[in-house]
């Protein structure tokens, strides 16, 4: 190379990553749920992410449930996110189990007031063996109990009483006119695609397998 000729050397421009603070929804306060280091904040909309309760409340009660949130929005160095889901953990849904009951599973699609679908599987544990009729009457008023809760309810209330207990608390006590109740839970509550849910029973109706497999179910697909 001659003295008069120069090498041109580019340099590739990468963006500097920062560390962005996730915040929970409005139910939980706006609580810090952790932080992600980006490059854009653009790159975790739509990422999901699952929180223990008990993180959440502080209440050591709730260890044995799972919240989901999805990013939805940025701000600055913050990003918002939404609840959708609740679960609870297989353990303690197996320690529920005991010997000489029936247990009861269930599945419904839902529409709030605020035209949100909903599925909600449920679990009950009678206290003996007892009838086919009599477990009928109890799906059949269970059905009944949370078709009306969720239709005079928007969202953000369902989910602040199913993870304060008192929808399962009211519902078994109201199942005891029916036969008395070991335990009545919600296992899992998940906020659907609403597009996806088109030709699928909703409110008071239960939604049959071949519906519910048709729905978009917004679970975690990637953690920040």
């Amino acid at each position: 190379m001659s003295k008069s000729e120069v090498k041109i050397v580019s340099r590739i421009k990468t963006k500097r990553k920062t560390w962005h603070t996730v915040l929970a929804s409005a139910v939980f306060g706006k609580k810090e749920l952790g932080e992600s280091f980006l490059g854009s904040p653009e790159e975790a909309v739509g990422r999901f992410l699952k929180i223990n309760l008990k993180d959440l409340t502080g209440n050591m009660r709730d260890q044995n449930a799972y919240v989901s949130f999805k990013i939805v929005k940025w701000q600055g160095s913050t990003l918002d996110t939404i609840h959708t889901g609740y679960e609870l953990t297989s353990a303690s849904v197996k320690r529920m189990v005991k010997k000489n009951c029936n247990r009861l599973d269930d599945y419904f699609l839902f529409m709030t007031k605020d035209n949100k679908p909903l599925v909600v599987k449920t679990l009950m544990f009678t206290i003996k063996k007892i009838s086919r009729s009599i477990r009928t009457q109890l799906r059949k008023v269970l059905k009944e109990i949370l078709a009306e809760e969720f239709k005079k309810n928007n969202f953000d209330a369902i989910f602040s009483n199913i993870i304060a207990y008192k929808t399962q608390q009211t519902a078994k006590k109201q199942l005891a006119k029916v036969y008395p109740l070991k335990e009545m839970a919600i296992r899992k509550l998940v906020l659907v695609s609403r597009e996806q849910t088109a030709g699928s029973k909703t409110e008071s109706e239960t939604a049959p397998a071949k519906d519910l497999e048709k729905a978009s179910i917004e679970e975690p697909a990637a953690s920040i």
